[in-house]
């Protein structure tokens, strides 16, 4: 299942977004925080035929909403809602975190929510980590390009990486590139890191693409779901 998310044409409207976005031939959209609100727009999509999946901090009439409070409790539950975990301490900034990562784990993981590996920073971003939610069961949302940035910061072994692609409670994956120093949501090439798992898993999870396509015409954009499908060829 080939889904796109809104996060592609972050800062433009809903609508706008959604409109340009739903034009593509995909199984559906994941509405992610981060555009401006449409007036009316829940009701202006009922309609959709597609598959629709919320992600993180999205929110009907809000730009984002809050995914925890300033402790690190979880307040977003729906079960289909994949979201970031907390920052790890220490951070300086804004968003809430967690001075310890394997009790927050332990703590959420009977809230039964679906969580989406990280990099390090935040938790769920080292194998250690990793293999803590899977022994405890956690539904997890890999997303390829933060598991590049663990490899490349040397926290993520092969062994780890071959137990999460077989582990049976992945359950939705997100697609996009980086250069292995930070989180860029780049454009697929070819030999992008993960690409060839995620291809292979279409038939049977929601894969999102999420690379930004705000500089892209339409033809573009299809060469990039053309090239996740294992066809086509990459942007130059």
């Amino acid at each position: 299942m080939l889904l796109l998310a809104m996060s592609c044409l972050q800062s433009r409207t809903q609508d706008a977004a959604f409109d340009e976005l739903a034009r593509h031939d995909v199984d559906g959209l994941q509405l992610t925080p981060g555009n401006l609100p449409s007036p009316g727009f829940r009701a202006r999509i009922a309609g959709f035929d597609g598959t629709t999946r919320l992600h993180h901090g999205f929110a009907w009439e809000l730009y984002r909403q809050r995914v925890y409070d300033g402790c690190g409790n979880l307040q977003l539950r729906e079960p289909g809602r994949s979201v970031h975990p907390p920052r790890a301490l220490p951070h300086a900034g804004a968003e809430p975190s967690v001075a310890d990562p394997v009790a927050w784990l332990r703590g959420v993981a009977p809230c039964d929510p679906l969580l989406e590996t990280m990099y390090p920073g935040y938790v769920l971003g080292c194998g250690a980590e990793l293999e803590l939610a899977m022994d405890l069961g956690v539904r997890l949302a890999v997303d390829v390009s933060h598991l590049h940035l663990q490899r490349t910061a040397g926290v993520l072994s092969s062994a780890v990486e071959r137990r999460l692609r077989e582990y049976s409670r992945v359950e939705e994956i997100h697609v996009s590139a980086n250069d292995g120093r930070s989180d860029r949501h780049a454009l697929l090439q070819r030999d992008t890191p993960g690409l060839d798992w995620a291809r292979a898993r279409l038939g049977d999870l929601p894969v999102v693409l999420e690379s930004y396509w705000h500089r892209l015409g339409f033809d573009e954009q299809r060469r990039q779901l053309d090239l996740l499908r294992g066809g086509g060829v990459a942007h130059r």
